[in-house]
């Protein structure tokens, strides 16, 4: 039997040890187990993304920590902007000459490979236009139309000033993916890319049961960003998905709903490590004892 392990994490442990409890659980029923650390942010990302590949990972928060990344001088970076306060549009990273600011970057990326990881839902964001950055932008911050629509012809005259298409992705990460795509980056969100890296859509193929988790499931949230991606993972590759959650708020019903096919509750709270582990590795023998053939 083969499995396939990409939990979030549970009440105080990381995604990587809920997950690699979980997948000894499944060894020591005989099963061939792969444990796949996943993560939407922060510096579980980073050690995923360098396990996967090896990468130069970097974390800028703001546009000059941005610009500084892009001197950096391995030729496979990944920066990540899911928390980064960059309100721009990228002006910051060319310089107070702009067109020569782009030529330069355009040059030092040439034949190197950079990847921006911007936050869900951003990847395919467009600059301008009634769903383009500058629009939702203002329109969630309660500006006026008049103000919206000033916003928006700004957006497009910065783009037109360095011909530039703002089309999907370019409004990325405050705008900054506009410039990033002209340099050749692939904008993309961390969980599509982890899977690419890890080349998680054959793996998932070659399971007979995926098993995620995270610390609360509802109907609501279907258990977080990981969860809700492994579990199309799973649905992709028509294979049966299964979670082991700290709690589980939902029917047997909506987690069909969700495409889960069970889900089994841990039931401990955060703070003490080893009683966590005791209790995660007693449910998940129980799951593997169940789940085996």
């Amino acid at each position: 039997m083969r499995v396939l392990v990409a939990s979030d994490a549970i009440a105080g442990l990381s995604a990587r040890e809920t997950s690699e409890v979980i997948g000894r659980a499944f060894a020591d029923e005989g099963a061939q187990v792969a444990v796949v650390p996943l993560a939407a942010g922060g510096p579980e990302l980073a050690d995923s993304l360098r396990e996967a590949a090896g990468v130069t990972v970097l974390a800028p928060a703001t546009v000059a920590d941005l610009a500084d990344a892009l001197d950096a001088g391995s030729d496979d970076v990944v920066v990540d902007l899911t928390r980064a306060e960059v309100d721009d549009l990228g002006r910051g990273l060319l310089g107070e000459d702009p067109a020569a600011g782009l030529a330069a970057l355009r040059e030092r990326w040439a034949g190197r490979r950079l990847t921006a990881l911007v936050a869900d839902g951003e990847a395919d964001l467009p600059l301008t236009g009634l769903s383009g950055l500058a629009a939702t932008a203002g329109r969630a911050r309660g500006l006026e139309l008049a103000d919206v629509l000033a916003a928006d012809a700004d957006a497009q005259r910065w783009a037109s000033s360095l011909g530039l298409d703002p089309g999907p992705g370019s409004g990325a990460a405050g705008g900054a993916g506009l410039i990033l795509r002209a340099i050749g980056a692939r904008v993309t969100d961390p969980l599509t890319e982890l899977t690419a890296r890890y080349e998680l859509e054959g793996t998932a193929a070659a399971a007979d049961v995926v098993v995620t988790g995270a610390e609360n499931l509802d109907f609501h949230s279907v258990g977080g960003a990981v969860v809700q991606h492994v579990v199309g993972l799973a649905g992709r590759a028509l294979r049966p998905a299964i979670a082991v959650v700290g709690r589980n708020y939902i029917s047997a019903r909506e987690l069909r709903l969700a495409g889960l096919e069970s889900a089994y509750p841990v039931s401990v709270a955060a703070g003490d490590d080893a009683a966590t582990v005791e209790g995660l590795t007693r449910v998940a023998r129980g799951v593997a004892a169940t789940w085996r053939w």
